[in-house]
Parts: structure tokens; sequence; C-alpha cells
């Protein structure tokens, strides 16, 4: 036997061990009686309560909650469930971003926690790669942080401060998501019929932009299917390109390399695989920064010293809307909201190497305080 007919031999071994772990993670899933119990959507439907019950349309809904259970039980079995309320459509402006949110009703947002939850988690989650942690349980931003510091300083033992960091961001993530992905990835990766259903209709029911493609923000559904969708070219950076330093936390991409040449390489490899799935790769963001040199992700500056650390410093324009809200608290005689902006904004910094603008902030409180008082 030859080489190549080895090398195949061990490909189509590998291939067929992944088809049947594909099979087993859906025959674990199983029917419709399974995956959507009573005792399991009323407790979803209490975790749609939490933290909103003000609300007087949360308070009818868990007034109901024992009958509405049993109703959408009954049209998920039988096929019937659709989306009943158009979602509120509303701009949120987070650090300075106006996003557009579509936030989905209760009754609908019931169901979507449970193809969140039960459907879309179990099927994607053993295809992501460890260094995607946006919206999933036991993850989140401050994991990438602290992900990224330590490839950093990996590096460092490796190759010193040769080479670069690659950073690369997707052009509007959500708003031209192609909804045709992520059927395909339905019939793919759900083989349940009836989870496939109904995460279908789930999608197909999600507001879309004029040009028939996108994904709302505000559902939790579409936060799983996003962090999931560029999951082929993660496994192909961490398998078979085998870039260790390299993640993602969201559309926010970095890929660091001792070989500055290399990156410029990837960079139009990565661009082309996205296109393939349908996503568009803001060139004007895109940027090969020298190892050593302080860089940008998610809003926190990095920067790899000399001596092998790793320097984080948080977000500066945070601190002016931290001294403005804290000035405007005082000066409206709100003691306790100041002091509650103020916790807020420092235990923020207090995250990264940003001891000096938690001390500046307390100075220009004292400062305000005593302003106040003086009056």
């Amino acid at each position: 036997m030859t080489n190549d007919e080895r090398r195949e031999a061990r490909y189509q071994r590998r291939k067929a061990a992944r088809k049947a772990k594909l099979q087993q993670r859906g025959m674990q899933l199983g029917a419709a009686e399974q995956w959507c119990t009573y005792r399991r959507l009323y407790r979803l439907g209490k975790a749609c309560c939490k933290g909103v019950r003000y609300k007087q349309s949360i308070q009818n809904f868990e007034r109901h909650l024992f009958s509405l259970t049993a109703a959408r039980r009954r049209e998920i079995l039988d096929g019937t469930w659709k989306q009943r309320h158009k979602p509120s459509h509303f701009t949120l402006c987070e650090r300075g971003k106006v996003r557009p949110i579509d936030a989905p009703h209760v009754e609908d947002r019931h169901v979507q926690k449970l193809v969140s939850k039960d459907i879309l988690e179990p099927c994607y989650k053993p295809s992501m790669i460890y260094d995607n942690g946006a919206s999933q349980t036991g993850k989140g931003l401050h994991l990438a942080y602290r992900r990224l510091s330590e490839q950093l300083r990996n590096h460092y033992r490796r190759h010193g401060l040769q080479g670069g960091v690659l950073l690369l961001d997707l052009k509007t993530f959500f708003p031209n998501a192609p909804k045709d992905q992520i059927l395909k990835r339905h019939q793919e990766l759900i083989l349940s019929p009836s989870a496939r259903e109904l995460a279908d209709r789930v999608v197909v029911a999600a507001p879309e932009t004029s040009s028939g493609r996108g994904m709302p923000l505000g559902m939790e559904p579409s936060q799983q299917e996003m962090i999931a969708l560029p999951s082929a070219v993660d496994n192909w950076l961490k398998c078979q390109r085998r870039y260790k330093m390299a993640g993602h936390y969201m559309d926010d991409y970095y890929v660091g390399s001792h070989d500055v040449g290399e990156l410029r390489e990837l960079k139009d490899e990565l661009v082309e695989r996205f296109g393939r799935l349908g996503i568009t790769v803001n060139e004007n963001k895109v940027q090969i920064v020298p190892m050593g040199k302080p860089f940008r992700f998610c809003k926190v500056q990095f920067c790899l010293t000399a001596a092998g650390g790793v320097k984080r410093h948080a977000f500066r324009d945070s601190a002016k809307r931290g001294r403005r809200k804290i000035r405007l608290l005082w000066a409206q005689e709100k003691a306790q909201a100041a002091r509650d902006a103020l916790v807020a904004h420092t235990a923020y910094y207090a995250k990264h190497h940003d001891h000096g603008r938690v001390q500046r902030l307390y100075g220009y409180y004292k400062q305000c305080e005593r302003s106040a008082k003086g009056q």
C-alpha cells in the first residue's frame, strides 16, 4: 500500500467516525416527546420571567404559565406552532454604537428559548472551537480576554516578539446573515425531523432586511445560529492550518503567527472562505499588527511587552462617560446613584491594568461630592 493510499484510508476512517458521532448526537435528541417535556418547557417559561417581572405582560404570562405551557407543548408536538406576535423594534446605543434590536414577545421567547437551549446548543456545540466563547454557558467576554493573553505569552515563549497579529472584522454580521446557509446547517446537523422543522420555523419567521437576509439582534436563537455559522472556518484555522493563536468573539477575529508574510496570504484565503459561507469581511478594518505593538480586540488594548508580559487597557471613552454620569447625578442630588455609577465604572477598569484610571475616577467622585456639599 502506498503512502497516498494510507492517507486516503485514514481520511475515510476519520470521516466515518465523524459521521457516526453525528448520527449518535442526532439519536440522543430523539423525538419531540423527549426534548419537549412539560417540565422542561415550564422551567424555561420561568427563566423568561427573570429580571423583567415588573412588566405587566410578564406578570400576565407568568399568571397563566401552567395553561400556556400545555398549549405551547401541544402545538409543538402537532407541528402547528408559529410565531404569534411581531417583535418590538427599537434602537439601543451600546458603548457609543447604535444597534437595532428586535425583541420578541414573551410567548414567542418561551419557545425560542427551548429551540436555543435544547436543539441548537447540543447540535452546534461539539463542532465549535474552544476559543469561540460568545453567548455560551460558562464562557464570555472575559474568557476571550484571558485566552488571548495566554496565547500571547505562549507565542513569546516560542518566538519572542517575532511575527504579528492579524485582526479581522466581519461586516454587518447579523444584518447580512445568510438564511439559506443557516437552513442548510439545520439539514446537516439537526437529524430529528420535528426538531429541525421547529428550528426552521424560528429562522424563517425572524425579521429580515430588504435584501431578504439577516438575523435580528435580541433573539436568543439568533445568537446561537451566528456564533456557530463560521465554525467551518474556525476548524480550518485550528485543525488544518494549526494556528495555536487564533480565536474570535462573535464577529471579531484574531490570528497570530511568527511569519508576517504568511499572515498576508492567510488574509486573502480567509476572505475567500468567509465569502463561501455568505459572510462579508470588512476589509477596511483588516490589519496586521507587528508583535510587540499595541492592538485592540473587543474594545480592549493588548500589548506584548519586551519582557513577555501582557498589558491590557480598557476602553478609555468609558472613563469620560463615567465622569459625566457622576457629575450629573451629584448635580441632581442623587448620592446613592452616583456611588453606584462609580462602583460600576471602577469594576470595569479593575479587571485590566488601569489602576491609574480607577484612582482618578475616585478622585473625581470626591471632588464632585465636595462641590455638592459645599453648595
